[in-house]
């Protein structure tokens, strides 16, 4: 009984302990509230996870994009291709910037490295539909 008793005591003491430390955590909640007159901006989701390059987990704003192109386009195959290219692609090339490549050359690019990385059809359609709806919502270059 004393052990159970001496065990506990020594729990509590170390999680007292470590709820008071002093060291100093980085939290992504505002410290203050804005006051009621204040104007809160949200970004939107999309806009909050884009990579400069390019490069990034696709959603509803690229599906909705690349629909114009690609009729039957889903969140899926958008992160197929996703997949694929942070996979395949970047194993050998590192991550290379989608933006900087013009998407009338992306089709040769896809079909002459697929067929080196021997993607199937179904693979070379979600990486196309990938890049498409990634270049389809690239921010406008800045002047």
């Amino acid at each position: 009984m004393k052990i159970l008793k001496l065990s506990s005591l020594v729990a509590a003491v170390l999680i007292t302990a470590a709820c008071h430390t002093t060291k100093k955590t980085e939290t992504s909640a505002p410290t203050a509230l804005p006051s009621p007159s204040e104007p809160i901006y949200i970004a939107p989701v999309s806009e909050a996870v884009k990579s400069k390059n390019g490069v990034f987990v696709p959603g509803e704003e690229q599906v909705t994009a690349v629909q114009m192109k690609h009729p039957g386009a889903t969140l899926a195959n958008l992160t197929d291709g996703y997949k694929l290219y942070t996979g395949s692609c970047t194993n050998c090339h590192g991550t290379k910037s989608i933006y900087r490549i013009a998407e009338a050359k992306w089709p040769n690019i896809i079909d002459d490295m697929g067929e080196k990385a021997k993607l199937s059809a179904t693979q070379k359609e979600a990486l196309t539909k990938y890049i498409f709806a990634i270049k389809a919502t690239q921010p406008a270059p800045a002047k």
